[in-house]
């Protein structure tokens, strides 16, 4: 009598069933971690203005001067810190712009006191979505907000 034999591996049936599976896998996930990836780079920017603004208030404070951040509403896709006649210019990252502002002039002011001279939003979007950067006047504080003021 002879023994049983085992052959070991995988039918061409069952590569190919796994191999749609994962096909199938891949097409629902790709797009949700593109989703993903563009709202993360949302909030990174969102992340990065508010940093320069708290950096050009603690500025203004520490040498007794105002400072400006003046947003250019034309190309959409930066923003000068101005002093003096010293300026640097911030571009965000590839596919965020600048929305809107309701700042007067599209230029956030911060006094020698660290206080803005008015308050203002911010609005910059993304593929997927909106971010808004509230300066608040009475305060000063700067934050993110996912819904308008």
């Amino acid at each position: 009598m002879r023994g049983t034999v085992y052959r070991r591996g995988f039918t061409l049936i069952e590569t190919i069933a796994v191999t749609a599976i994962l096909g199938i896998l891949c097409l629902i996930t790709v797009p949700s971690i593109r989703t993903v990836m563009d709202n993360f780079k949302l909030q990174v920017a969102a992340q990065k203005l508010v940093q320069d603004m708290r950096a050009v208030q603690q500025q203004a404070m520490a040498e007794g001067e105002s400072y400006k951040i003046l947003f250019d509403m034309h190309r959409c896709d930066n923003y000068q810190i101005l002093h003096g006649y010293r300026a640097s210019r911030v571009y965000l990252p590839e596919g965020i712009s600048l929305s809107w502002t309701n700042f007067s002039k599209n230029t956030l002011i911060f006094t020698p006191s660290g206080a803005p001279e008015q308050g203002g939003t911010v609005a910059i979007k993304g593929a997927k979505g909106r971010l808004y950067v509230v300066v608040t006047v009475a305060t000063g504080r700067v934050r993110i907000s996912e819904t308008a003021p």
